[in-house]
């Protein structure tokens, strides 16, 4: 008996030394390393800013396009579209340069502009969206549905549109001939690129092209 009540106290003198520790050892003081105020800064909205501009100031804000290949007939006309646009550009001779035949589905050239608008309007209420007045001297104001390079797909497209009610479209096999020309703008902002992309299906059988700036 006289042992149990031993045993008792020693666990209730544990049990207070536990629960009472922080109070019995005293605490390991807590240090901090000290910071020099002398190299701190707080970055503000400037800084970020600044950091932003840089940047976007390494990246090049233009760029050169190649846009070609034209013939005798339809340079001019481009040659006045890069002027619209305020764009200078090089022109550049390419001859021996064969182009490969392709199908081309058309509307016949109207008679004047405001007739061939006017036929483009008819003819999207038929349901064609996909089409375009074209600018070249020998085919002015012809509306240009599509360029192929493999015949079935020009054949399909025609009996579409004729399926549609747009009965005087017609194919025929375009070729630019061996001689082009091209022409080479430079500093073409992004605005000016969409615009020439846009404008690149009213010159059948051209294309638009990033180039290296010389």
């Amino acid at each position: 008996m006289r042992m149990f009540i031993l045993l008792l106290v020693l666990v209730n003198v544990a049990l207070f030394a536990y629960f009472n520790m922080d109070k019995v050892l005293p605490k390991k003081a807590l240090t901090y390393k000290e910071l020099n105020p002398g190299k701190l800064k707080l970055l503000m909205d400037e800084d970020f800013g600044g950091l932003e501009k840089k940047k976007l100031s390494a990246r090049p804000l233009n760029y050169c396009y190649k846009w070609g290949g034209f013939t005798d007939a339809n340079l001019a006309a481009a040659q006045e579209v890069m002027a619209r646009l305020g764009l200078e550009a090089d022109l550049v001779q390419e001859s021996g340069v064969k182009q490969e035949r392709r199908f081309w589905i058309y509307y016949p050239p109207l008679a004047t502009t405001e007739k061939a608008q006017a036929k483009v309007e008819e003819i999207k209420k038929l349901g064609v969206d996909e089409l375009y007045i074209v600018q070249d001297s020998k085919w002015r104001n012809a509306i240009s549905f599509g360029l192929f390079s493999e015949e079935p797909l020009a054949n399909n497209l025609l009996k579409n549109l004729r399926a549609k009610g747009v009965n005087h479209a017609v194919k025929s096999l375009r070729n630019q001939g061996n001689a082009t020309s091209s022409l080479v703008a430079k500093s073409v902002s992004a605005e000016s690129a969409v615009e020439l992309y846009k404008i690149r299906p009213e010159f059948v059988g051209s294309e638009v092209t990033p180039v290296a700036c010389r």
